[in-house]
């Protein structure tokens, strides 16, 4: 029994000796009065992606890769995105219909997506200009869409 108790007690003096110190708080801001948080001031300029665009080229995946264009597909097709969130895809492609519902913008992690309808949620991007919009569901490995904003 005396054994037992100093087996116990070395084992848990050799395990607290390896236990690290605790990891340091979190510098948090100041409380104002009243106990609110003050929240840092973090300029960020929102992404303008709401309007028409054009569209200039798909690159796609799986047996069907390769660039298409309004050139190799004989369609022109133009985006509308509003900011009441919902969108208007329009083909000039005979018998086709066009396209529209609502969209969901929102970050996963750090990366912009976009959700039309109930699909797969795409990542978009904007060029610095704000002249290119990039939809890419390359994550998933599926193809990219490119537009232009219609002037």
């Amino acid at each position: 029994m005396k054994n037992l108790f100093l087996a116990t007690f070395l084992l848990s003096a050799t395990l607290f000796s390896f236990a690290g110190k605790p990891p340091k708080a979190a510098k948090l801001p100041k409380p104002k009065k009243g106990g609110e948080w003050v929240e840092p001031n973090k300029t960020v300029s929102p992404k303008n992606i709401f309007g028409s665009w054009i569209w200039i080229e798909t690159d796609c995946c799986g047996i069907r890769h390769g660039i298409s264009t309004p050139a190799s597909t004989s369609d022109n097709i133009e985006l509308e995105l509003k900011n009441d969130n919902t969108f208007m895809e329009v083909h000039t492609k005979a018998n086709t219909l066009p396209r529209s519902g609502n969209t969901i913008l929102f970050k996963e992690n750090t990366t912009d997506m976009i959700q039309f309808n109930d699909e797969r949620p795409a990542q978009y991007y904007l060029s610095a200009s704000g002249d290119t919009l990039t939809i890419s569901w390359k994550y998933l490995e599926l193809q990219t869409e490119k537009y232009l904003r219609k002037k």
